[in-house]
């Protein structure tokens, strides 16, 4: 059997149907889910952008999976009813990227 040439684009999502569209800006597309990782001086600062996060999410009722600790924050975005990142991620992901700063 041969094997397929065609490699997956690591910088494109395809979500309902056939758009495509790129992760935002410091995202990246890591085993099928939208993945950033934030650094903050202490795990305070941490804990502080996270549960602006967790705001955020319950206004657009989409939540991540969320990682952290002294100091890291890491977000994973999926529709898990879709097993697929989707727009509702895409949207949520840009979202977030205005916390920053």
């Amino acid at each position: 059997m041969r094997k397929s040439r065609k490699k997956p684009k690591a910088t494109t999502i395809l979500t309902y149907g056939d758009e495509l569209l790129t992760p935002p800006n410091g995202w990246s597309l890591v085993d099928g889910h939208l993945m950033r990782e934030w650094a903050f001086a202490d795990f305070d600062s941490a804990k502080g952008f996270v549960d602006r996060v967790g705001e955020l999410a319950n206004e657009h009722n989409h939540h991540p999976d969320v990682h952290f600790g002294w100091g890291y924050v890491v977000l994973e975005l999926m529709t898990h009813d879709r097993s697929a990142v989707t727009e509702l991620d895409h949207k949520l992901a840009a979202a977030i990227n205005q916390l920053d700063g």
